[in-house]
C-alpha cells in the first residue's frame, strides 16, 4: 500500500465513529506517523485507538462546539508531536451557538 502519508500527524474530528472512523483506518493504512481522535464518543475513540494500535493512534475528548476545547485539541496534538500536518473537520454538528463552521474553523487555523 502507498504511504502517501508517511510521517504526517493528523487530527480527525468526529473520528470515532463513521466516515470518521474509516479516515482514521485509511490515515493509518497510508502511513501517518499519528492520529488524533478528537470526539466526544469517548467509548468509541478508544475502541478506534485499540484497533488501529496506540503507536499510531490516540484519543481525547474534544466537543467541536466548544471553541478552547478545539483550540485545546491542536495545541495538545502540536506539544506532545512537535507539529500538526493535517486536520480532518469530520464532526458533525447542531449547536444553538451564533458562530460559523466557517469561523469555528478559522479560529483554529490561527492557533
Amino acid at each position: 500500500m502507498s504511504n502517501k502519508l508517511e510521517g504526517k500527524i493528523a487530527i480527525i474530528t468526529g473520528g470515532a465513529s463513521g466516515i470518521g472512523e474509516a479516515a482514521a483506518h485509511h490515515f493509518a493504512a497510508h502511513g501517518a506517523q499519528m492520529i488524533v481522535i478528537a470526539d466526544i464518543q469517548d467509548e468509541l475513540g478508544q475502541k478506534v485507538v485499540e484497533s488501529i494500535g496506540s503507536h499510531k493512534c490516540s484519543f481525547m475528548h474534544c466537543d467541536i462546539t466548544d471553541e478552547e476545547q478545539v483550540k485545546n485539541s491542536v495545541q495538545s496534538t502540536v506539544q506532545n508531536y512537535g507539529r500538526l500536518d493535517i486536520k480532518f473537520s469530520n464532526a458533525g454538528i447542531f449547536s444553538s451557538s451564533t458562530q460559523t463552521v466557517l469561523e469555528l474553523d478559522l479560529a483554529v487555523s490561527t492557533v
